[in-house]
């Protein structure tokens, strides 16, 4: 859930900066795809350690297992 909400995040802020960059201030805009930016770094952080984790868990669950294999 936490992924898919920092993925909604992302694209609404980049969506916003791209709608605000004809009427406001060039700073408002940069502001907007930095915070953007650092949704795309959070998400990308997030995927990865739910990877490790997911990948982590199924070794133990595998080397538990062949241990009970071998009686």
């Amino acid at each position: 859930m936490p992924i898919i909400k920092l993925g909604m995040l992302t694209l609404a802020y980049k969506l916003l900066a791209g709608v605000t960059q004809p009427i406001a201030d060039e700073k408002i805009t940069a502001l907007l795809e930095q915070i953007g930016d650092i949704f795309k770094i959070s998400l990308a952080i997030l995927s990865s350690i739910a990877f490790m984790i997911i990948i982590g868990t199924s070794l133990v669950l595998k080397i538990s297992n062949s241990g009970m294999m071998y009686r």
